[in-house]
């Protein structure tokens, strides 16, 4: 059989890992950034900084961070300073105990995740700092998630500056979706916080086809028309998700090598979409716990099963309490359960709402609206997410 070549040049190109020579659409933000970190930059030990970047999933946060990493480490050389990038994801980091020894290893420190309490990491990390005259630009991604378990984390982090006496060796970057987090927190925290804030706003239609194009290197000539380029744009547009249109264009390409297609079909595009869903991605499904993995799975039983469009949370603590029973889990309690759906709701997974007319009593509805039950059971059980059935 003559071999078909496959529509990829560099697929990598379209990965999250990739990071672009520019971020289109984002020069404003990217140059505000590197402002606020210019004092850092030229006096790296005598200058400190912490900058709020928020916005919409697949608004370009992350690679901001990474991008500025980048550029810290190279102007700072110019002034012969060291200035590093470390960048954590708090759903993964739970703890500034964590946190600390991720930055311990990123310098080539190995300390076991137990053993030594936030203090003691913290004050080796600032002597290895000192020693080697290096200024640690720490950025917390989805800080949320940190500071929405433990509020009192980010008067830690706005104190972190302070510790080192007689040289600055910390800076923060604070990300995350919304600045939410912030209603949190006392009011002594939040006149620490040095209001350098960031704000990112969805990308239009015509903004993700110009990122669409400035990858366009990751497919062979001819592959990708303009045509079917604006149709993943347009698609994604409604979403606003830079990282939405990219993961369709790689699917769609997938499904063109797949089909043995010599291009890139419009065809291909909408298969891809209905592998999709929309306004979360697989990346969102494996940072959940467990249980929440089961919460969801029973919700979209129940919602495949009947023909309803939402649930009630009694009868998903039901369903969830049976499948942790047949799996040989022990379910957790009602609060925790309860805790769990607020938590899937916030993420914008499932929809949670109370129950109105026609219904006896109160009680929460939960409901899909941006996904079929049958796509997430699929999703779920098919080993992406592999601790579902572990």
């Amino acid at each position: 059989m003559a071999h078909v070549r496959s529509v990829f040049r560099d697929e990598s190109m379209l990965l999250p890992e990739y990071l672009p020579h520019q971020i289109p659409h984002r020069d404003a933000q990217f140059k505000m950034l590197e402002l606020y970190f210019q004092g850092v930059v030229q006096n790296a030990s005598r200058a400190s900084q912490n900058v709020i970047v928020s916005g919409p999933i697949g608004s370009g946060k992350s690679m901001l961070a990474k991008k500025l990493g980048e550029s810290l480490q190279k102007k700072g050389a110019l002034y012969g300073n060291l200035v590093k990038m470390l960048q954590v994801n708090c759903r993964i980091e739970r703890t500034l105990q964590a946190v600390m020894v991720k930055a311990l290893k990123s310098l080539g420190q190995s300390y076991p995740s137990r053993g030594y309490s936030f203090e003691e990491l913290l004050s080796a990390l600032v002597e290895e700092l000192k020693n080697n005259r290096i200024h640690l630009v720490i950025a917390f991604d989805e800080v949320d998630s940190l500071i929405t378990a433990d509020p009192s984390a980010l008067y830690t982090i706005t104190r972190l500056r302070e510790i080192a006496q007689g040289r600055q060796v910390f800076s923060s970057i604070l990300i995350s979706k919304t600045t939410d987090y912030l209603k949190a927190v006392d009011l002594s925290t939040l006149s620490s916080l040095q209001w350098n804030e960031i704000k990112l706003e969805p990308y239009a239609s015509e903004q993700l086809m110009d990122i669409i194009t400035s990858r366009t290197e990751a497919f062979n000539d001819g592959c990708l028309d303009e045509s079917t380029a604006q149709l993943a744009a347009d698609i994604a547009g409604q979403f606003g998700d830079a990282r939405y249109a990219l993961d369709l264009v790689y699917r769609a390409g997938k499904l063109a090598d797949a089909s043995e297609s010599p291009r890139v079909l419009p065809e291909h595009v909408r298969s891809a979409k209905a592998s999709l869903p929309p306004q979360f991605s697989k990346e969102e499904l494996s940072y959940l716990s467990r249980h929440q993995k089961l919460i969801l799975l029973s919700v979209s039983a129940l919602l495949k099963k009947g023909e309803a469009s939402y649930v009630t949370i009694g009868e998903v603590e039901k369903s969830y309490s049976a499948l942790c029973e047949g799996m040989g889990v022990n379910p957790n309690h009602h609060t925790q359960v309860w805790s769990d759906v607020n938590e899937l709701a916030r993420k914008g997974i499932i929809e949670a709402q109370l129950s109105g007319k026609g219904m006896r009593g109160r009680t929460t509805l939960i409901g899909l609206s941006l996904v079929s039950a049958k796509e997430l059971i699929e999703e779920l059980e098919k080993g992406t997410v592999a601790d579902v059935r572990a």
